[in-house]
């Protein structure tokens, strides 16, 4: 997974013109659109190329394997959710934290949908729990509670809330939702690493 994820920030990193940027952009949106309609694990990168539109030698100019793909997607989209809410994880206020939250999973409801409920969770997962530690998200000292299993606990119970929300209830109300991962995950979770 590492390698995965430095592949996707040294291409971020490369100046890429406007036929690059499209066919990526058109990769990226054929996976999505593709784990939306079929599990993860039985599209190929021939699946990928033929919803896209583009060539077979195309998709490995961009990455090096499916899950690399599908890592960095991943990783983008967590490093987004994480730079909105990461500075307002106030232990004092942490239902705010997780409105921003809620918010931006519902603006982006196609993306995290595919993600959550289409075979991609355990990538999501570890990637979350990869950028959360990285970010040190769980920064509150605690004594009993060991670091990594605060973030492994919540970001694992953050997942579940967020992909019951996008599989089953879809109607939820995101203040709700937005309630739920307060509640149930952020707020007890933050609140037990502060106490220490």
């Amino acid at each position: 997974m590492a390698t995965a994820a430095a592949t996707a920030k040294g291409l971020a990193g490369k100046t890429r013109d406007a036929r690059q940027l499209r066919s990526d952009a058109a990769l990226r949106a054929a996976l999505i659109a593709l784990i939306a309609r079929q599990s993860y694990d039985k599209i190929t990168v021939r699946d990928i190329v033929a919803e896209a539109g583009v060539g077979y030698a195309t998709f490995f100019r961009h990455y090096p394997s499916k899950d690399a793909m599908l890592d960095a997607i991943a990783s983008e989209e967590i490093a987004e959710m994480l730079a909105r809410t990461a500075p307002l994880l106030d232990p004092a206020d942490t239902r705010r934290t997780c409105l921003v939250l809620a918010e931006h999973v519902g603006a982006r409801r196609d993306v995290w949908s595919a993600l959550l409920t289409g075979g991609a969770a355990t990538h999501l997962r570890e990637q979350f729990e990869r950028l959360a530690d990285e970010m040190s998200i769980a920064a509150f000292p605690s004594e009993w509670l060991p670091r990594t299993l605060g973030i492994r606990f919540g970001v694992t119970a953050t997942i579940e809330i967020l992909g019951w929300w996008l599989r089953d209830q879809p109607d939820y109300p995101l203040e709700e939702v937005a309630e739920l991962l307060d509640r149930l995950t952020i707020a007890p979770t933050v609140g037990a690493l502060k106490r220490g």
